[in-house]
């Protein structure tokens, strides 16, 4: 089943909106902030970078999973952090400024990385499959246009005119929650008939993942002598992912355009969400 080409531009567009977004909430500080406290930056970007997609292969190696939800999950994996991390990290009194750099960075990094890691996770899970596995440049290339491109233009919105820019964060935050919200319900609609095949299957794999991620995360961080409140912000950045991205990887036309390997990223985009509630209640509780 394809996903049509109104809902791929609606798509589309809902990444840029969201990338443009978070250049909005950017600014030259958040990069030199890495001089600031490099230790934690380089730590929290270990533990996205490295840490996700090897959570994510300790867990396909665990159980038996067909290769498009194995490659789904790498996907979800290999994506940067996702634009409400920076929210979270405030609500549960992280460090919200190396939260940011982590974004910021994480979202740059991943532009070379992503390509890497899937054209080789496709070739190796696909293998004999009817999908064809990518290339490093077919996957780049899209993301170069509909990543960097809006970031860098929310960036120079954001010096151009920062008032506007302060005064828009809230609501393209909102916004960008409302379309992950809208595209998670239009690819599980897509697959409805085998929702609940799909829940029963990965549900638990993507929760096993989650809380591997974090922990992963957290020991991590915590081996690196990190504060508390930066290890706060290391899981939550480690938990919440850009889900549209990966939705945007596994449907798009110019990748892999098969909504079945986005299943685990929306699954993955509704649990995070809860479980990042959880910890922010675990936090309360114990008044971390």
């Amino acid at each position: 089943m394809k996903i049509d080409l109104i809902a791929q531009i609606v798509l589309a567009i809902g990444l840029m909106t969201i990338m443009f977004g978070i250049g909005l909430s950017l600014t030259k500080k958040d990069f030199v902030n890495v001089f600031r406290f490099p230790k934690a930056v380089l730590v929290g970007l270990a533990a996205q970078i490295l840490g996700l997609p090897l959570a994510a292969l300790l867990t396909i190696s665990f159980f038996s999973m067909s290769p498009e939800y194995a490659l789904g999950l790498m996907i979800i994996s290999t994506s940067p952090g996702g634009a409400t991390s920076n929210l979270f990290s405030f609500l549960m009194k992280g460090d919200v400024a190396l939260s940011v750099s982590l974004t910021a960075f994480s979202t740059i990094v991943s532009l070379f990385t992503i390509p890497l890691i899937l054209a080789y996770a496709s070739e190796l899970l696909l293998h004999n499959r009817q999908q064809v596995a990518l290339s490093a440049e077919s996957i780049f290339l899209p993301l170069l246009f509909l990543v960097l491109m809006p970031l860098l233009l929310g960036m120079t919105t954001r010096a151009r005119a920062p008032y506007w820019a302060q005064k828009m964060g809230r609501p393209t935050a909102s916004f960008s929650v409302l379309l992950l919200i809208i595209t998670i319900t239009y690819v599980l609609y897509l697959e409805h008939a085998r929702f609940f095949d799909y829940i029963g299957q990965l549900g638990g794999l993507i929760s096993l993942f989650f809380l591997t991620a974090t922990a992963l995360g957290f020991v991590v961080a915590k081996s690196a002598g990190l504060n508390l409140k930066q290890q706060k912000t290391v899981v939550i950045e480690v938990g919440i992912q850009n889900g549209l991205q990966a939705i945007f990887i596994a449907t798009s036309p110019l990748m892999f355009a098969d909504p079945v390997l986005a299943v685990p990223a929306a699954l993955y985009s509704i649990l995070m969400y809860l479980f990042a509630f959880g910890l922010y209640l675990a936090f309360r509780i114990f008044k971390l």
